[in-house]
């Protein structure tokens, strides 16, 4: 199957007047058909700039590099003519936080039918872009839509909020839509509520979804592949159950061992030791060699490329590690 999205070697670097700042590092990312894929890693990985790059979000002083293809058509994320054919119609992003988004001024159904109006193909007149708004609220599980359409953002939960988001990207019925952080600030319940509700939308629309999140009971729920990043670089990918039962990069190994544990067997968590390295940090080598319990020299020159050890599942380690995880399978 002809992946959806594919990014080969995207890189992205702020530039200032005195600095070259790297972000993202040769990211390659595939997204197939009807895929749910969770982009994992710490807060400032690059996660979300990756996306936004995807896009043609990012201001005019960062410098791209790299391929990025839709439907195996070489796009240009700088053009934003090209682009906005594309976004909203055929890709779609819902933001960290739905508050800030939404127009506070505006009612909902303004808003609504606005982006309905913006995305569609045909000219339609105000009944039926009314008529289309109530049915994607109602679709997002939002009840009584037609009294929803008069209320404005700060009349709305966060939960609700989100699901409008949702209802407004998906006005174009896109093919792929990129979730950033969808669930930050809900209630616990509220999130499992919004996860339900993206796996059902793929369900229903054959959508594909990129779930950014560092979040990994998110990730073991709902996701079918995950990628992690460190510091700009994919370091491993590979489907959900392979990862969680046997990650092979160390600081995937990481990041599972510093989950709590749910039976209480042990009440401490295992953190992984030191900081994570500043952009104007990165070298040569591996990033995670300074945290790293298995580091070698030769990690300090140079990054290795990502390796294969069996079907779809790929890691960037001179040292990998290969545990079974049997507590944590999903």
């Amino acid at each position: 199957m002809e992946p959806l999205l594919e990014l080969r070697q995207l890189s992205v670097t702020f530039a200032t007047n005195y600095l070259s700042i790297p972000v993202v590092r040769g990211v390659d990312l595939q997204v197939g058909q009807g895929e749910i894929i969770g982009l994992v890693g710490e807060s400032g990985c690059g996660k979300s700039v990756t996306c936004m790059a995807a896009m043609g979000l990012l201001d005019d002083n960062v410098r791209l590099g790299g391929e990025v293809h839709w439907k195996n058509e070489l796009v240009d994320p700088q053009n934003d003519v090209s682009m906005s054919r594309l976004r909203g119609r055929e890709i779609a992003m819902i933001f960290q936080d739905p508050m800030s988004a939404l127009n506070p001024v505006q009612t909902i159904g303004k808003q609504l039918i606005e982006a309905i109006r913006v995305t569609a193909k045909t000219r339609l007149n105000r009944k039926t872009l009314r008529n289309k708004a109530v049915e994607l609220l109602r679709d997002v599980g939002i009840p009584d839509p037609e009294k929803r359409l008069k209320t404005y953002p700060h009349q709305l939960s966060g939960g609700l909020s989100q699901r409008v988001m949702i209802a407004m990207m998906l006005a174009g019925e896109p093919d792929l839509l990129i979730a950033d952080e969808p669930t930050t600030a809900l209630d616990v319940t509220v999130q499992a509520q919004i996860m339900d509700l993206l796996r059902d939308l793929r369900d229903k629309r054959g959508m594909s979804i990129i779930l950014v999140t560092h979040d990994l009971g998110v990730v073991a729920e709902v996701c079918d592949r995950m990628v992690v990043m460190y510091c700009g670089r994919v370091i491993e990918t590979g489907t959900v159950q392979t990862v969680f039962n046997r990650p092979h990069h160390p600081y995937t190994s990481g990041l599972l061992a510093s989950l709590p544990r749910v039976d209480g067997e042990d009440d401490e968590l295992t953190p992984i030791p030191g900081v994570v390295p500043q952009p104007h940090e990165f070298g040569a080598g591996c990033d995670f060699a300074t945290r790293c319990p298995r580091v070698s020299e030769r990690c300090y020159a140079e990054f290795p490329d990502l390796k294969s050890s069996e079907s779809k599942h790929k890691f960037a380690c001179f040292s990998p590690f290969s545990a079974e995880y049997e507590e944590l399978e999903v």
